[in-house]
């Protein structure tokens, strides 16, 4: 057996798949393959996190079965149709067919570990109702609702419809040259509920401000977030791009319609490290008008700087 041979037996093997007589050869080979055994940590690590909280819920006993069941119909299709003379022993010019069915099964095991890991509801006994029927709790035991509503209602046989959000506690560790970290920061910037989770992700995404995606992130929440100190503190991250003429419109913006004059005085400084003529008489253009006289007072300091 080669390598990728072996590796499929690790993704069976994670998902109790793997059969008793072929776990020996594998395990011998592990010790002896490096590339082997570094495969098979990076795929138990993410067995791991795909089956975090697993256990939590119950899952419908007949998912598997069912899976299992539909797997082999494909297989036995596959079968009825191979041609006489594709035998699975003959050279590697007769093997896709074993491929296609190894990918099958990797799939459904697959599949049925982000079903464990995504599933949101536990499926429970009614005491109350008759033999046979069960009642679908929507509500993890560390979830909580909200926005709940009523949908609809039947008097006549008492059921109702109800829909809300439900929301899980988490907690997540890593780095900022961690896509997932990053993205859970971006979400945090997008929840207007809570202006300081999204000063604390204005924060930390600050020193990774180089990254396109970080740096547009930023600039958003200069121009639309309505916490002024979320704003301020995306301003103070761009600074240092202010040579960058989408930063610099982003400036502009809000120079021209934050109602916060500490902003709109922040704006100006960031601008006038730039020793641009035109530049400065377009501040003081914008500015000529303002209402307040630190405002003003900084485009004219600009002015008589960029001279």
């Amino acid at each position: 057996m080669n390598c990728r041979e072996y590796q499929h037996q690790i993704t069976l093997l994670l998902y109790q798949e793997l059969s008793e007589n072929e776990r020996p050869g594998l395990e011998a080979h592990l010790h002896d393959c490096e590339s082997c055994k570094h495969f098979y940590e990076e795929q138990e690590g993410m067995h791991v996190v795909l089956a975090e909280d697993a256990a939590a819920f119950e899952v419908p006993a007949d998912l598997l079965v069912e899976s299992r069941r539909a797997l082999a119909d494909e297989l036995d299709l596959i079968e009825r149709k191979r041609p006489w003379w594709r035998v699975p022993a003959f050279s590697v010019v007769f093997t896709p067919m074993r491929v296609l069915e190894s990918a099958a099964l990797i799939a459904m095991g697959l599949a049925f570990g982000v079903f464990v890991s995504n599933q949101s509801v536990q499926q429970t006994s009614n005491p109350s109702a008759p033999t046979g029927t069960e009642q679908i709790s929507v509500i993890p035991r560390n979830g909580s609702v909200s926005n709940l509503r009523i949908v609809s209602t039947n008097p006549t046989t008492g059921e109702i419809e109800l829909a809300g959000e439900v929301v899980q506690p988490l907690r997540f560790q890593g780095t900022m040259e961690d896509d997932t970290v990053k993205r859970l920061l971006f979400n945090a910037l997008s929840d207007a509920s809570n202006p300081g989770s999204r000063l604390s992700a204005v924060e930390a995404l600050s020193p990774k401000a180089q990254d396109e995606s970080v740096e547009e992130a930023l600039i958003h929440a200069l121009v639309y977030d309505d916490n002024p100190g979320v704003r301020l503190s995306a301003l103070a991250s761009l600074k240092q791009f202010v040579g960058e003429e989408h930063v610099q419109a982003a400036f502009m913006h809000a120079l021209a319609n934050d109602p916060n004059a500490g902003i709109r005085v922040g704006a100006i400084d960031a601008l006038s490290q730039s020793s641009n003529a035109q530049l400065a008489r377009t501040v003081q253009e914008l500015t000529k008008e303002d209402d307040n006289a630190a405002v003003r007072a900084k485009a004219l300091q600009f002015v008589g700087m960029s001279k």
